[in-house]
């Protein structure tokens, strides 16, 4: 019993550092995208302006809905984490 116990905690560990992990690249591809268009802002001599801006933001809506996934999951696995630790 206690060594299926372990081999679960350390599955949900890994789990766990699997989805933050995840949920950290997202975000960093999000800053990315939010520093494409401050520059896109900036460079409006190219015809292209407007559908390349319309690209980028299409892109951070997507990932939007998929941070807020990720976060909550992430958040309920911490607490499952540290619930069977306190346990």
């Amino acid at each position: 019993m206690e060594a299926s116990q372990s081999t679960l905690f350390t599955l949900l560990y890994i789990v766990w550092g699997v989805v933050t992990v995840v949920l950290v690249v997202l975000l960093s591809y999000r800053a990315t995208l939010l520093r494409e268009d401050d520059q896109i802002l900036v460079d409006s001599a190219e015809p292209d302006h407007l559908q390349r801006q319309k690209t980028i933001i299409a892109r951070r809506s997507l990932l939007a809905g998929e941070i807020i996934v990720l976060s909550l999951i992430s958040g309920a696995l911490l607490l499952t984490c540290v619930g069977f630790t306190i346990y």
